[in-house]
């Protein structure tokens, strides 16, 4: 009996460090495809159309000194709700397809990852897209400061296996537009972190 009793709990030990390496295994491939999903159709559907001169207002005084650079919001507004279209459907899309893990890959053996009884593991999107508008100030010589605009995407995906599923964030941050600045910051500086809320609440109306 007790021979008996140690066989199942081992069985039942084996099962569930195999579901746990399956599910690992599964989360990192949808993650890693997942966030090439989202570059993908950033880049190629809005990145590619966009300039830093159409989505920042750089006004100069009477001498050409900077001072103000201030987001053009409704071009913001419009590139966000576009982005979480295209985000959307690409990992819709990305959904319809499945992938499989061979079990000899949970071995950790660069030989034997390939063979083994091959286990389908599905993608579902979940959840809402937000897409953020950010940007950052770094100094690129002397007198003069980059001013880069990058998107930040957070979504989720669902990985399915045989009788599991697991959820997986998905975060991903791509360059929009991005200008070297000769001189100054200016003072006046209207931040595009302090109008993410707003460019978010008007995305997902």
């Amino acid at each position: 009996m007790v021979a008996i009793a140690l066989l199942i709990l081992l069985i039942i030990f084996v099962d569930a460090k195999l579901k746990s390496s399956i599910l690992e295994i599964a989360r990192s491939k949808a993650q890693i495809s997942g966030m090439e999903a989202i570059n993908r159709v950033i880049n190629d559907k809005i990145v590619s159309k966009i300039e830093y001169k159409d989505i920042v207002y750089v006004h100069k005084d009477n001498d050409g000194r900077i001072v103000l650079i201030q987001p053009n919001t409704i071009k913001l507004n419009q590139i966000m709700a576009n982005t979480v279209i295209e985000v959307t459907g690409s990992l819709d899309r990305m959904s319809a397809d499945s992938f499989y893990i061979p079990l000899g890959q949970l071995t950790g053996s660069n030989i034997l990852a390939g063979y083994g009884p091959r286990i389908k593991v599905k993608t579902i999107p979940v959840g809402q897209v937000k897409v953020d508008v950010l940007d950052k100030f770094d100094q690129a010589g002397i007198n003069q400061t980059r001013h880069l605009i990058y998107l930040r995407v957070n979504s989720k995906i669902k990985v399915a296996v045989p009788f599991m599923d697991k959820e997986v964030k998905v975060i991903s941050t791509i360059p929009l537009a991005e200008t070297i600045i000769v001189g100054e910051v200016p003072h006046t500086y209207v931040n595009f972190n302090g109008t993410k809320e707003f460019l978010n609440s008007l995305a997902q109306e």
